[in-house]
């Protein structure tokens, strides 16, 4: 996993830190990451003030050109250990999506996505919404008119 995560880091500027704040409620926090192979943790720069709390977490890398071309992603998953202001992310979890890893990761993250949609509907007892492809299509034939 480490040499996913040395090799594609550095495509990103920066990422955001998913975690549980320190009230217990989601909480996101750009950073950025500089990995320690040696200690297998990501060090993370947190802004002062930052309200965190150790426990299970997630890195998300992002990035496109100005119109969403050539999107990159990649998620971390893992857990935020430390206090005060200094945190380290270790991960557990490397999940190449666009642009990472190649097509056959591509195809695996959207196989994946479409089975977490079936079990969020499932369990909430929804069917799969329908789309109005006509209306759609209409309000794009009038705008282009």
């Amino acid at each position: 996993m480490w040499d996913e995560i040395e090799k594609y880091l550095p495509i990103f500027e920066t990422a955001v830190l998913n975690v549980a704040g320190a009230e217990g409620y989601p909480y996101s926090i750009r950073c950025r990451p500089a990995p320690d192979r040696f200690a297998a943790v990501l060090r993370l720069d947190s802004p002062d003030g930052a309200a965190l709390r150790a426990g299970p977490a997630s890195l998300l890398c992002h990035s496109h050109e100005e119109y969403t071309w050539n999107q990159k992603i990649l998620v971390l998953r893992g857990r935020l250990e430390g206090s005060g202001d200094r945190w380290v992310f270790r991960p557990e979890k490397f999940v190449p999506s666009s642009g990472i890893g190649g097509g056959l990761d591509m195809v695996r993250a959207m196989i994946g996505m479409r089975r977490t949609a079936a079990a969020y509907l499932k369990k909430r007892g929804l069917s799969r919404p329908r789309i109005p492809w006509r209306e759609i299509e209409a309000v794009k034939e009038r705008a282009t008119r």
